[in-house]
């Protein structure tokens, strides 16, 4: 019986002195999750050599190589914690600039029709490819622009993650609904009362953790948007340190916080999260929101990763606003 095997809380404590008593039960069930990860991940490493269910269509090599890194990752059960937060926990809570923009009829109803397609393939749980391509289909009626200054409110909030494509990115995501936890991003003034001003904060809790809350937090920096034609070109932002990885309990409980790791640079954080040197030394993460809607609860907001850690690159992530 797996309770009859676990060592004591005592145990743990001395062969790993950051490890509280109060931490030991979330641990045991994280080693838990990871040991059905394995199982979860050993099936799909297989599936990847014989099928091409494993490949997402894309524009460079970048999933390539979150490939040739993924055995890596694997090596610290904190690294791979720490790795499912780590991107979505990095979009602005006060981007610079946005807006709305105007659009004819016909341009409003071409932009209902691609996000009804959008919001329906990933509720029918359809391939990548077809959510690649239906989010290809929405970017061009992006509705923010990254030129004007009416965006402060756009991301504030509660927001949950409703789908994403790049494996390497959220292991703990894979894990069977029994032990899944559910993914929330929190900015402005939400954020703030949880992490601090100036920060943005990623949130997993539910499935195997139960009540309690994995944190994981961060500044960010807008940067100048890229210009494209025909659309509103998305606002991009640059991930800063310090990192800080923590466990408290869930939104709005005002339970204390306990540190788990701390960062004040993208080195020592992607070493603590058993990433290679090349992504070690890689540079900052670099964001896109790709497609911003401020229409209250049911927004969605589409982004991506271009620059950074190269296990990272090219995950792309939907979010819904709570």
């Amino acid at each position: 019986k797996p309770q009859q095997q676990h060592p004591s809380s005592e145990d743990s404590s001395r062969r790993f002195p950051w490890l509280s008593h109060s931490m030991f039960l979330v641990t045991m069930k994280a080693v838990l999750a990871i040991l059905i990860l394995g199982l979860a991940t050993w099936r799909s490493d297989a599936l990847s050599m014989s099928s091409p269910k494993s490949s997402v269509p894309a524009t460079s090599n970048n999933n390539q190589i979150s490939e040739m890194n993924n055995l890596q990752s694997r090596r610290s059960v904190l690294g791979v914690a720490i790795g499912s937060m780590l991107l979505p926990s990095v979009i602005s809570s006060s981007p610079a600039f946005a807006e709305h923009v105007t659009s004819t009829p016909a341009q409003s109803a071409e932009a209902a029709a691609a996000r009804e397609n959008l919001l329906s393939v990933i509720q029918q749980g359809k391939p990548d490819a077809e959510v690649l391509a239906a989010i290809d289909r929405l970017k061009p009626f992006n509705p923010l622009s990254p030129t004007s200054s009416a965006a402060a409110t756009s991301l504030e909030g509660e927001w949950r993650l409703i789908w994403s494509v790049n494996d390497d990115f959220s292991p703990l995501l894979r894990l069977p609904k029994p032990f899944k936890p559910n993914s929330f991003q929190y900015f402005g003034p939400i954020a703030a009362a949880e992490v601090g001003e100036g920060r943005v904060a990623q949130g997993l809790t539910s499935g195997f953790l139960g009540t309690s809350q994995l944190w994981l937090s961060s500044g960010t920096e807008p940067l100048p948007p890229k210009v494209v034609e025909g659309a509103n070109a998305p606002y991009r932002l640059e991930i800063e340190p310090p990192f800080r990885f923590q466990l408290g309990g869930r939104l709005g409980t005002n339970q204390p916080k306990k540190l788990i790791v701390e960062a004040g640079n993208d080195a020592d954080f992607r070493k603590v999260n058993a990433r290679s040197k090349e992504a070690q030394l890689a540079g900052k993460n670099v964001y896109e929101q790709v497609y911003v809607e401020s229409n209250g609860k049911g927004s969605l907001r589409i982004s991506t990763i271009t620059e950074g850690d190269p296990k990272i690159v090219g995950t792309i992530l939907i979010h819904e606003k709570m």
